[in-house]
């Protein structure tokens, strides 16, 4: 600490120029000491690499001396060392001393993981640690809108099914069977038995009347209102068996179960105390809550879990400011330590299901919405010259958001075409108000609106760009004040459930943002989806939608992101799987020691 105090002297009165002349005598007075302890002061940092020296060559002339690091570059390589020693609380409590952080410090705690077998762990446990900069605005399932939330959310709770869209299956979870009755019309669900919530309570098939009461309350999408709506009866004969009557038959129906939003939660708990249940949820999942305040989150294995339990006991989050760099190209992960004696190198390469796009509003008067002005914008936009380059993700052009295998986008350009059109159209000098939607830590298209303003500055058209929260964009007194929108989408586990969610909620502004007739088209286009006899005729007639949805330039695709994660780890750990989130699965992770 002694050698940090007397860097940090010298950084102070030396360090801000590239190189300096300097007397051992006044190294020696500014230090305290004599002339003989400055020289192996020095030494001692030189050792360090935190100086250059160069020795005066004869009598009465100065020394050069050169800082190469900051004092606080040297306090985070000491905090570098805990994290990876597993002190992490020593960590956060140094980082939150501070009023500023390193960009290349905060960039290397973003991907370094750090596993602590039980071992080497003074409470018997395995334990994973890593930060997060991402704030959690709710883990109530309902309310979950980040990777971030979602990925905790998927430890913490479960769902009754889920959905394989690989194999066009349905998974048991909650339930360990389910039958369709009288065509689909009646539908049955066998609950597994001594289910807890991790408070104790049980979870039976009462608990899963209440939750589809519940979702009858809150702002869902219309899809999944409109299935909820066909119920006309629930019966409980037992705790473990739930019959649920519809006013038609629906195959489909099962899918309204597999939505991330639609795992189940303790209601009765939930009402009492909402504000503290975005917080500090009650699930049934492998992972419990065990500490949520600033700074700081703990999740711990539920030992009373239905299922198999999970070897990582514990996974502790600190947070960290904000990365300031834009590139986020790659997603990586390190898990290695200085006892680490071979590290595996691992990498998935894949399409991001989703995309971003715009949407025009036609809710809204302006010259926005003329009748071929939608189709004139996304022939103007060349998307190879704006995103092929994106400093932010790798990029690609599909037809699709949920079909990787479908070919290159559609909506070619023809540039001079465009221009010609908006100069015939008096478009020149025109202002047009584009919005992005941003999230609560401040995730927004800001590389696209800066691009999009600067690039149709060639068209004649000024782009005043806003950025406006997702929540508040969907109300009316924003919505009506803006003409176009960017925001954009990544489906889950289940590519049929999420597109009909951003088919029908008002946070995709899509069918918020459609003329009247646009609207009615569409709605009669979702219902065929509904009422498809099998999956493969669902995956039809959904493409059918989007189809309506590209040709018509309702929706004007930008780019897909194309996901890169590299995870490099002590060869002693096993299990390592990336979910939908792009993040580790922490229920299948173990420690061969």
């Amino acid at each position: 600490m002694k050698l940090e105090n007397h860097y940090s002297t010298l950084y102070t009165l030396w360090g801000r120029e590239n190189t300096n002349d300097v007397f051992i005598s006044d190294i020696a007075r500014e230090l305290c000491c004599s002339d003989r302890h400055a020289k192996s002061v020095l030494k001692q940092m030189i050792n360090k690499n935190w100086i250059n020296w160069e020795p005066s060559v004869g009598r009465g002339k100065p020394s050069k001396l050169t800082c190469l690091v900051k004092p606080t570059e040297i306090e985070e390589q000491k905090v570098q060392k805990w994290i990876q020693d597993g002190d992490i609380n020593r960590a956060i409590r140094w980082m939150e001393s501070q009023t500023g952080l390193e960009t290349s410090f905060i960039n290397w705690l973003e991907g370094e993981l750090q596993w602590t077998p039980s071992y080497r762990n003074q409470g018997g446990m395995d334990v994973l640690s890593y930060p997060y900069y991402r704030p959690i605005r709710s883990l109530v399932p309902s309310q979950i809108t980040t990777r971030h939330e979602g990925h905790l959310a998927e430890h913490i709770y479960n769902r009754l099914i889920y959905f394989d869209n690989h194999h066009y299956t349905f998974h048991a979870e909650l339930a360990h069977h389910w039958e369709p009755l009288e065509n689909g019309r009646v539908w049955r669900f066998y609950l597994r038995k001594n289910i807890f919530f991790h408070d104790g309570s049980p979870l039976t098939s009462n608990t899963i009347v209440e939750n589809i009461l519940l979702w009858k309350t809150e702002d869902i999408p219309d899809w999944k209102r409109r299935m909820i709506e066909e119920i006309v009866d629930m019966e409980t004969p037992t705790s473990t068996i739930i019959t649920l009557f519809l006013n038609k038959p629906n195959m489909l129906f099962p899918h309204i179960f597999t939505d991330s939003k639609s795992m189940i939660i303790p209601v009765n708990r939930y009402k009492k105390d909402k504000k503290t249940f975005r917080t500090h949820p009650i699930g049934s999942g492998p992972y419990q809550i065990t500490i949520h305040e600033k700074g700081h989150l703990v999740l711990e294995s539920f030992s009373q879990y239905f299922g198999y339990r999970p070897a990582l006991d514990k996974v502790v989050l600190y947070t960290i400011p904000k990365p300031y760099t834009a590139s986020r190209r790659q997603v990586h992960f390190r898990i290695v330590d200085k006892q680490s004696t071979k590290v595996n190198k691992l990498d998935w390469f894949r399409p991001e299901m989703g995309g971003v796009y715009l949407v025009i509003n036609h809710n809204k008067e302006g010259i926005h919405t003329h009748p071929e002005f939608s189709k004139m914008l996304s022939l103007a936009i060349n998307r190879i010259d704006l995103f092929q380059e994106h400093p932010h993700h790798q990029v690609w052009f599909p037809d699709s958001f949920f079909d990787k295998d479908l070919g290159p986008l559609r909506q070619i350009p023809d540039i001079e075409k465009a221009k010609e059109w908006f100069r015939r159209n008096g478009y020149n000098g025109a202002t047009i108000t584009l919005s992005s939607t941003c999230l609560e830590h401040e995730a927004y298209f800001g590389y696209e609106l800066e691009a999009l303003r600067t690039y149709f500055k060639e068209f004649g058209i000024r782009l005043k760009t806003k950025v406006i929260d997702i929540h508040d964009l969907k109300k009316d007194e924003h919505l009506k004040n803006t003409d176009l929108i960017i925001t954009g989408v990544a489906l889950g586990e289940n590519p049929l459930v999420s597109m009909l969610n951003t088919l029908t909620s008002k946070k995709s502004f899509i069918s918020n943002t459609l003329p009247t007739y646009a609207k009615v088209q569409l709605d009669a286009l979702i219902s065929t989806v509904e009422q498809s006899p099998n999956i493969n005729s669902t995956y039809e007639n959904l493409r059918n939608i989007e189809c309506f949805l590209l040709d018509n330039y309702y929706v004007i695709l930008l780019y897909q992101r194309k996901v890169h994660i590299n995870v490099e780890a002590d060869e002693k750990l096993q299990g390592i799987e990336i979910n939908q989130y792009n993040r580790l699965n922490y229920k299948k992770l173990w420690f061969k020691s």
